[in-house]
């Protein structure tokens, strides 16, 4: 008997899943991915290759890693980074657009970057724009773009680790020698803690390993407790508990997107919405799919290593793990009918030792230091500063309802949105990768040019006019099984793509 020809439509959306069993995620989640690499929730649908990044600003001077960076409105021309200096103090630096050079900032006192790991920075505006620098070896000190100042108030900590601004205090905790003491300043100043002004120290109770704000409260967070303050000043500000079940294992894990608050916890990244409404169901982590993946970098890796970015005008935020193996993890938010959820892949290739994100203007700026001391720009080009990107999206193993039932397959249309010209490697698994089952040789996908909108293109003689912004690629393709999944690959300097969705046509036989 003839086989029936049928068709099963696929829309990439659900991210990287790595908690579900295989028939489960082939029948509930088909858009979802088995591999998610180097490819993002893209704002225009689909999965997109992730854009690249170059070494915009050099290399900074001094010796080691680049220690900590930037983005910065109004201060200098906005990108700042830390090195240990070969000789001298001065270890910041702000670059100079004019000269397309680094800077070094005279640093007051004799600060010294043995045993630094990491600087962070903090802005805050009390009259004047300002950014508050700490490392936990040296004293926090304040640059305005033309001064560097140590904070050297005797009611203030010798070497803190972590600042926050906060109802016009400046805040800072995680000095090594009073680790569960919360310092603040007197009101609208960075360098005064006097009592007498407004200034003034709270003991937490347990060592502080990260310090945020985040609309009412100043969150404080230990590894295994979370405590909030709220107030206005030293006169009411009150401190209550959050949790004494869970904290947060790495201090630069923690940033603002989509209107919360996310930490990386024991048992994945979870919203602090979710964690001060004990008994709410927002108290699950957000990254349950992939929590299998985060609970291995737990285990695994130095979690001080740890950096987050969060990329704005995509709802989106990128964890990298450590320096040395350039893995981490991105996720992103993504609308669907039933409203918004997160969307993870992995990273792959991206060495960071600290990164930051900022508006100056209208424009964002993604950035990210090295182990050599370089400052590299994300979200620019199509290669990792001349390498190729290596990205790869498997969709789950699809079996149309009877994983029972052998199917002849004869051709899938994969729907792209393409941003030039790309090649893109498709290949075909059947059965699980079950080592018995012959599958095909890897298939080619090519496209050329990229498409152009009537109110993106300028009319000169340079403009494209023709592409499809959707082009469908048919693949024929050979084989039977009983499921089939399809895993597409890139490794190149080609231009990024989205895969937003497949159609699989198939022959349905009998029961064998």
């Amino acid at each position: 008997m003839a086989d029936q020809l049928q068709i099963n439509k696929i829309f990439c959306r659900g991210g990287l899943d790595t908690s579900r069993d295989v028939l489960a995620q082939g029948e509930q989640s088909p858009g979802s991915a088995t591999m998610l690499v180097n490819y993002e929730a893209s704002t225009t649908g689909g999965y997109r290759r992730i854009s690249g990044f170059d070494n915009s600003y050099g290399t900074v001077t001094g010796a080691g890693a680049t220690l900590g960076v930037a983005v910065v409105s109004g201060i200098k021309d906005g990108i700042l980074a830390c090195r240990k200096p070969t000789s001298g103090y001065n270890y910041l630096h702000y670059w100079d657009v004019a000269s397309s050079a680094w800077v070094a900032v005279t640093s007051a006192g004799t600060p010294t970057m043995t045993g630094v790991g990491k600087v962070r920075f903090t802005g805050c505006n009390y009259g004047a724009r300002k950014v508050v620098l700490t490392d936990g070896i040296n004293p926090a000190a304040s640059y305005d773009g033309t001064t560097y100042i140590q904070v050297t108030d005797s009611a203030a900590p010798t070497a803190p680790r972590y600042a926050a601004d906060f109802s016009n205090h400046m805040f800072l905790a995680g000095d090594p020698a009073h680790p569960t003491i919360l310092y603040f300043s007197a009101p609208l100043s960075v360098t005064d803690f006097a009592p007498a002004k407004g200034g003034g120290e709270i003991n937490v109770g347990f060592p502080i390993v990260a310090i945020k704000p985040f609309r009412d409260a100043l969150y404080i967070f230990g590894t295994n407790e979370i405590k909030a303050i709220r107030g206005t000043s030293s006169a009411d500000f009150v401190v209550s508990g959050i949790t004494h079940d869970l904290g947060c294992l790495a201090t630069d894990s923690v940033i603002e997107i989509g209107g919360d608050l996310l930490f990386l916890s024991q048992d994945g990244l979870r919203p602090i919405s979710g964690t001060s409404n004990i008994g709410d169901v927002e108290l699950e982590t957000v990254s349950k799919d992939i929590q299998s993946i985060l609970t291995d970098v737990v285990l695994d890796i130095d979690v001080d290593g740890i950096s987050a970015v969060v990329i704005r005008k995509k709802s989106q935020f990128r964890l990298f793990f450590a320096a040395s193996d350039t893995q981490g993890v991105i996720g992103g938010i993504r609308k669907h009918p039933e409203g918004f959820s997160f969307e993870f892949g992995q990273l792959l290739g991206i060495e960071a030792t600290c990164a930051s994100s900022g508006y100056i203007g209208p424009i964002e700026y993604v950035i990210h230091g090295t182990q050599d001391g370089k400052v590299h720009r994300q979200e620019i080009g199509n290669s990792f500063d001349g390498l190729d990107i290596f990205s790869v999206y498997q969709t789950p193993y699809l079996y149309m309802e009877n994983p029972e039932l052998r199917k002849t397959f004869y051709k899938v249309s994969t729907y792209l949105r393409s941003e030039g010209d790309n090649e893109i490697i498709l290949a075909v698994v059947y059965d699980y990768e079950d080592n018995t089952v012959i599958n095909p040789t890897n298939y080619s996908m090519n496209t050329k040019g990229v498409a152009a909108y009537f109110n993106e293109a300028t009319y000169n003689s340079t403009a494209v006019w023709s592409g499809n912004p959707s082009p469908v690629h048919t693949t024929n393709i050979e084989g039977s099984g009983m499921s089939i999944s399809f895993k597409y690959v890139t490794n190149s300097t080609d231009a990024s793509h989205s895969i937003q969705g497949i159609v699989l046509t198939y022959g349905v036989g009998d029961l064998r």
